[in-house]
């Protein structure tokens, strides 16, 4: 009986094993919830500037993704300003961290930034006065956070 119990254990470990390194969708942890989806496929990292002024002076994002980082800088920007991005999962951890500068126009008294990763608010931040800088960052690291 003991010897069916360890080898019932060895098998369910090398299954589990081969999954992880397959990027398998249906293990409880990945996301998958066993089933297949297109939006399980990527992470999405949301991006939002908003302020009492109608634009911001300067609006810095960084996406770092192993695969496919992306970045925006723009001078000027219309508020409300926010942007999603996708982060493929193909390749182990796909996502080191994300980061928003944004600089209140002189006309601001504040302004406010916010990352959500996959639907939760991961960072924010708010900076008050004319030419005032919030800055969000969000690292992402293995083990516990």
């Amino acid at each position: 009986m003991r010897r069916v119990a360890r080898g019932a254990a060895v098998v369910a470990t090398m299954a589990m094993v081969a999954a992880i390194l397959a990027g398998c969708a249906f293990l409880p942890w990945s996301g998958g919830g066993g089933q297949s989806s297109a939006s399980s496929d990527a992470m999405v990292v949301e991006v939002e500037v908003t302020s009492d002024a109608a634009t911001a002076s300067q609006l810095r994002v960084v996406v770092d993704a192993r695969e496919d980082p992306q970045r925006v800088d723009q001078h000027d920007v219309s508020l409300p300003y926010g942007e999603r991005f996708e982060v493929s999962k193909d390749v182990p951890f796909p996502l080191t961290g994300s980061l928003v500068e944004a600089t209140a126009g002189q006309d601001a008294t504040w302004i406010e930034c916010r990352i959500i990763l996959d639907g939760e608010v991961v960072a924010e931040n708010r900076a008050e006065g004319a030419g005032a800088t919030a800055v969000c960052e969000k690292k992402l690291r293995r083990g516990p956070q």
